[in-house]
C-alpha cells in the first residue's frame, strides 16, 4: 500500500502518520521501525523520519535504537493497570453527571452505528469510532471543566492500550462482541436516566476493559 506523504509539513505529516500507527496497533509492542524502510514506505528522506522517532520517543511510544531507528515500546502489566485505575476512579462519576443532559438523538444515532458493527464485526474504523463516540458521550456534557478535559487527556494516553486486546488475533472476535454488548447495555440504561444504574454498568465495561488488556499481555509479561 502507498503511504506516500504529499501534504506539508513534511515533518508534523510524517510524525502523525507513525504515530497513528502505533496508537491502533498497526505497528504493535516490541517491533522494530527500520529508518530506511519508513523512508521508502512513506516517500520521504531519512531525516524527517529520525525527527519523527526522536518526539515519538519523547512521547514514550518508541526507544531509539542508534543506527537502526527505533523499538516500539511495550505495554505493560502496570500501564493497563494506571490507567484503567484513572477511568475507573474518573469515568462512572462523569457519566452520572453527564447523562442527564445526552439527549435520545445521541443514543439512538450511536445505537444504529453500534446494530451496524454487529452486523458487520470486522469493522475495525467502525469499531474504534463508535467506542471512541461511547466514551466521550459519558463525558461530554459533564459541567466539570477540569475532569473533562483530565478524561480527554487520559482517553489520549490509553489509545493503543484500548484496543491492544482487539489487536490480538485469537482475542478479536471475542472481544468484539464482548464490547458490543457491553456498548449497548450502557445506551440502554442511559435511557433510564437512573444513575446508580449508569455508575454500575459503567464500572463493570471498565473492569471488563483492563481484564481483556491483561488477558493480551504475553505470559512472560504480565
Amino acid at each position: 500500500m502507498n503511504k506516500k506523504i504529499t501534504a506539508m509539513p513534511i515533518r508534523e505529516q510524517l510524525y502523525e502518520a507513525v504515530k497513528e500507527s502505533i496508537l491502533r496497533n498497526a505497528f504493535i509492542p516490541g517491533s522494530l521501525l527500520q529508518i530506511d524502510r519508513l523512508a521508502e514506505e512513506y516517500g520521504v528522506s531519512a531525516t524527517p523520519v529520525r525527527e519523527a522517532l526522536v518526539r515519538l520517543e519523547s512521547d514514550g511510544l518508541v526507544t531509539l535504537i542508534p543506527n537502526k531507528g527505533a523499538q516500539v515500546t511495550e505495554i505493560t502489566e502496570k500501564d493497563i493497570r494506571e490507567i484503567w485505575e484513572m477511568r475507573r476512579l474518573l469515568e462512572p462519576y462523569a457519566a452520572r453527571s453527564s447523562a442527564p443532559a445526552i439527549s435520545e438523538e445521541d443514543i439512538s444515532g450511536l445505537e444504529r452505528l453500534i446494530l451496524n458493527l454487529r452486523e458487520d464485526p470486522s469493522n475495525t474504523e467502525l469499531y474504534i469510532k463508535t467506542d471512541i463516540m461511547l466514551h466521550e458521550m459519558l463525558y461530554f456534557h459533564c459541567p466539570n471543566s477540569y475532569l473533562r478535559e483530565t478524561l480527554r487527556k487520559v482517553h489520549e494516553v490509553s489509545y493503543r492500550i484500548r484496543y491492544f486486546a482487539e489487536s490480538r488475533k485469537t482475542m478479536h472476535d471475542t472481544v468484539i462482541h464482548e464490547v458490543i454488548r457491553e456498548h449497548l447495555d450502557i445506551l440502554d440504561i442511559l435511557r433510564s436516566r437512573d444513575p446508580d444504574r449508569i455508575v454500575v454498568a459503567v464500572s463493570s465495561h471498565l473492569l471488563n476493559g483492563e481484564r481483556r488488556a491483561l488477558s493480551a499481555l504475553p505470559k512472560s509479561k504480565s
